[in-house]
């Protein structure tokens, strides 16, 4: 089983263009600003109307049912931006921009200036195969010749019976946790411009279902999902960062959030190894 899934892994990776994530080259970033614009956004996610929420949802029955594949594909996006379309209710009024601003302004790197680089600001939502919502926090920076992502995963999870009517409890977590998470996110940018995010020269063989949350092919489940070559940059007692390369533009239960800095509590990682 484990030479299988290692195959179907160098197959999946190998079918994408893996970007490098690395540190911003010394002196890029002087300055920087919150955009309003969204980020590069995984294939087939979907926004919820109105917010910087994009939704990845699990594998639709509609894909098995269609044998045209193209078909399928159509009617399972139909689905899902109909899905989208009626969590906005519930989700419009938590205000990741306004996080973004609040937790950014107080930055020694904050500035106005058209000329600033830009800081994209998203919360991913991923349906995983255990009827939950997990939501990934993520910030992209687009500077000349080099790009990097930022994410902080939240530690709330959302029942997929909930979402479309939270309760003012899980608003109320969701909120604070995302506000905890942006200040994060800010420290993590910070560090990597100061040049203080640098790999240990060890590698981490993780799984987490924030990266991998749904079956793969309907074949595969998630709990046995993990890659060996993200580079360790710092561990706590419960907590671990890591940067890993990837593709953001795949579809979301491919990977798409694979690529960059991440903060994970050790408690969200079901497969965790420090590789000397």
């Amino acid at each position: 089983m484990r030479l299988l899934l290692t195959l179907f892994m160098a197959l999946l990776t190998g079918c994408v263009a893996m970007q490098e994530s690395k540190p911003p080259p010394q002196h890029t970033i002087k300055k920087f600003s919150i955009s309003e614009e969204l980020p590069t956004l995984p294939s087939g996610s979907r926004l919820i109307p109105g917010t910087h929420f994009s939704v990845i949802f699990a594998d639709s029955a509609a894909t098995l049912l269609v044998p045209v594949p193209f078909v399928g594909e159509a009617v399972t996006g139909a689905i899902n931006s109909s899905k989208s379309e009626s969590y906005k209710e519930h989700y419009v009024g938590i205000d990741i921009l306004k996080f973004a601003k609040e937790a950014f302004s107080r930055s020694e790197f904050y500035s106005e200036q058209p000329q600033a680089t830009k800081l994209f600001p998203v919360g991913y939502v991923q349906e995983c195969f255990d009827d939950v919502f997990r939501i990934s926090l993520a910030i992209e920076v687009d500077s000349d010749n080099w790009v990097g992502r930022y994410l902080y995963h939240i530690p709330t999870h959302i029942p997929v019976s909930d979402v479309k009517n939270p309760t003012q409890l899980e608003v109320e977590t969701l909120s604070f946790e995302l506000n905890e998470g942006m200040q994060k996110l800010t420290e993590l940018i910070e560090r990597d411009i100061r040049g203080q995010l640098n790999s240990t020269n060890k590698s981490v063989d993780f799984g987490s279902y924030y990266i991998y949350g749904s079956n793969l092919g309907g074949l595969i489940t998630p709990s046995v999902m993990h890659l060996s070559d993200g580079q360790l940059i710092e561990e706590g007692n419960d907590y671990v960062i890591f940067r890993h390369s990837g593709d953001p533009s795949v579809a979301g239960n491919a990977g798409a959030l694979l690529f960059g800095v991440h903060y994970f509590r050790k408690e969200q990682l079901h497969t965790f190894e420090v590789i000397e």
